[in-house]
């Protein structure tokens, strides 16, 4: 019998008022007390205790499933075959987790199948890209060694919209980044990301895309699986990094992109130079001339001493004389390229250095101009519109930081 559960305080329910009340009735249904389910497997996770958690999908839906150490102990082979992608047959009861309050299937019995239809599906795709070269190593776009413009194309305002910048502010803060917003996950992701790269190579300037997304279950990245996704990387004329967070299989997007990262923030890290770096690498090449140039100047040194001595050693005045002109003209000829050498590692050396200080961002700001930045996001605005009355900004000049307001937008 079925124990009812009554309502409190003029009709109020505590939570677990209705989450009792909820596995009561359905513990009491027949149908669900004796349950037999065909599905695929997505999430499985093999408990230390010796029970195995599991979700069981299929293309619209999935179910949450535990099969305990002790019914798991006498089918072991079975158990043993229990992998993600498997297609199973299980028989079990339904009931209610109420500290979470989530229902989920209590397994009795699993039969494996083999490969379930969705893992075979992506095998399919996979193998038919890969025969028509969209994998091919050979096709994969360089890199440009300094990004001016990048796009980002995932959902805005996601963890890893704020990893990729907060790591792009980092390392190389003078690119800029256009967002083109897309759905990463659910039904028509596939379509919304294929069409941000179409727009992306159209009508912008960017040199690079990044394709990103957090981690997930399975079955919550099976856009980048999908085949239109893997077509649009491929006829993109921009290059594709793809940050895609999942340290397990590879999507097929990751094999047609042309550079695969393990997470958004190394994706940004892939896409830009890092400014630290370029400094450490400015003051080898400096290292280099300057030991070039000693090196230069101590063999001709030693050439015109060498000379000399020959020189010292001949007795006859005239070719004394013929002699010592030689070496003149030698020890003239070695000033003269030695000098020369050095010059020229001297402009090699301004044009790095040039380079350099074109790089730094306060030479900017030493110009009289400034850096306006959201107080609350820390994002930098680029554009009027970006701005509303009364909004505080934090404005960066060369010697610090000052807060603004918006009086006129």
């Amino acid at each position: 019998m079925t124990e009812r559960v009554s309502s409190r305080s003029g009709g109020l329910l505590r939570v677990s008022d209705v989450s009792r009340y909820l596995k009561q009735m359905i513990e009491a249904d027949d149908l669900l007390g004796a349950l037999s389910v065909r599905g695929e497997i997505g999430e499985l996770s093999r408990a230390a205790s010796g029970h195995i958690y599991f979700t069981l999908k299929d293309s619209t839906s999935q179910l949450s499933c535990v099969l305990f150490r002790r019914e798991a102990a006498y089918q072991q082979e079975d158990v043993r075959q229990m992998r993600r992608g498997a297609e199973v047959i299980v028989h079990g009861f339904l009931t209610l987790y109420e500290p979470r309050g989530t229902y989920q299937l209590y397994v009795e019995r699993v039969l494996t199948q083999g490969e379930g239809a969705l893992f075979q599906r992506v095998e399919r795709v996979r193998a038919q890209l890969e025969k028509e070269g969209l994998f091919a190593p050979e096709r994969k776009r360089p890199l440009p060694s300094f990004a001016r413009k990048l796009a980002l194309i995932t959902s805005p305002g996601s963890q890893a919209y704020h990893d990729v910048l907060h790591r792009l502010r980092t390392q190389y803060p003078f690119v800029t980044v256009i967002v083109a917003g897309a759905s990463v996950q659910g039904d028509g992701a596939a379509g919304a990301m294929a069409m941000a790269i179409d727009v992306v190579n159209r009508l912008t300037d960017a040199e690079v895309i990044l394709l990103v997304r957090g981690g997930g279950a399975p079955e919550d990245l099976a856009a980048f699986n999908d085949e239109r996704l893997a077509r649009a990387i491929f006829a993109s004329r921009l290059p594709i990094i793809t940050g895609i967070g999942h340290e397990t299989d590879h999507s097929i997007a990751d094999f047609v992109a042309d550079v695969r990262a393990a997470t958004p923030s190394l994706a940004a890290a892939a896409a830009v130079p890092d400014v630290a770096s370029l400094v450490q690498r400015t003051a080898r090449l400096h290292d280099q001339v300057m030991r070039c140039m000693r090196h230069q100047l101590q063999g001709r040194r030693r050439r015109w001493l060498e000379l000399n001595r020959l020189l010292l050693r001949s007795s006859p005045k005239a070719r004394l004389r013929t002699q010592r002109q030689r070496a003149d003209e030698l020890e003239r000829g070695a000033s003269h390229a030695a000098h020369a050498l050095l010059d020229a590692k001297r402009a090699r050396l301004d044009g790095l250095l040039g380079r350099l200080a074109a790089l730094d961002p306060l030479a900017v700001l030493e110009r009289g101009y400034a850096v306006l930045m959201d107080r609350e996001t820390g994002r930098v605005l680029n554009r009027r519109a970006q701005a509303s009355v009364g909004q505080a900004l934090t404005a960066r000049v060369a010697d610090g930081e000052f807060v603004v307001r918006v009086e006129n937008a």
